[in-house]
């Protein structure tokens, strides 16, 4: 049985061309340890050993469609997540061409290692980087009364707008500024980011009215999370949608609403 082969039989094995089983070899220097790249290509050779480690790596491997189903989210949204420095779980991967079923034309399919899609998977659902909202929940229907913790649709920190938007929580209908001066309890239903270091939050209140106060980042202090005006309750932190406050609102000079403070019930 032959030890090595060509790249061009390897390329073969595999199902790719030989430029891209050098790429290969960069990305996965632990299996094809040992194969010098800077020869010329005709008389690079390959482990046989190393290309059935690498198919077996690859044997029950998961795509980007695959891990963005597991989360519930988005292809767009993983590939954020998956750039986002600290997280390495999805640096290895094959593109390899396939043909579709339906049309019949050939495409390209981005697959990473089951072992490394688990970890990503396990590492976004332990801190909450996605978590969401259950199928029998419908938005629309949230109230104070049912709106319960495991119920919440939450992005890690905040939304962007836009997410917000497609995910269905509607947050053009929370009132912002015609919240009167005073006193009131509700849940954090979800928060998105606004502009120039802020964090709007959205309650739905007792009376099931829903409001939006902004919370801000105190930079008098060595603390830096988002914050209302008494600096004592941080809305940055990930993982507290569905939380009950008690919520203190008030009016600045120029008769904008303030987040004065808020207190967990």
């Amino acid at each position: 049985m032959k030890e090595s082969c060509s790249l061009e039989d390897a390329a073969l094995e595999i199902g790719v061309g030989p430029n891209q089983v050098l790429q290969l070899m960069d990305t996965h220097p632990e299996i094809f340890s040992g194969v010098e790249t800077r020869e010329n290509m005709p008389t690079i050779c390959v482990s046989v050993s190393s290309l059935q480690a690498f198919k077996n790596l690859y044997k029950d491997a998961y795509s980007f469609i695959e891990i963005a189903n597991r989360l519930g989210v988005s292809i767009k949204r993983i590939q954020k997540v998956k750039s986002t420095p600290g997280t390495h779980f999805l640096e290895r991967s094959f593109c390899s061409q396939q043909t579709c079923p339906k049309s019949g034309r050939p495409s390209i399919r981005r697959n990473f290692p089951r072992k490394d899609a688990e970890e990503f998977i396990k590492y976004c659902e332990t801190r909450s980087i996605f978590k969401f909202m259950q199928p029998s929940v419908q938005v629309k229907a949230f109230t104070y009364a049912t709106l319960e913790k495991e119920d919440i649709i939450c992005a890690s920190k905040a939304y962007q707008f836009k997410d917000a938007a497609q995910d269905g929580l509607n947050p053009q209908k929370y009132k912002s500024s015609e919240i009167a001066p005073g006193e009131y309890i509700g849940k954090l239903v979800f928060k998105v980011w606004g502009k120039k270091s802020v964090i709007q939050c959205f309650f739905v209140l007792e009376n099931n009215e829903f409001i939006r106060l902004t919370a801000f980042r105190p930079y008098a202090t060595p603390w830096r999370g988002y914050t209302p005006r008494d600096g004592k309750v941080d809305f940055s932190e990930a993982g507290i949608e569905g939380t009950r406050y008690k919520i203190t609102t008030g009016l600045t000079e120029r008769g904008i609403v303030s987040f004065l403070s808020a207190g967990v019930i």
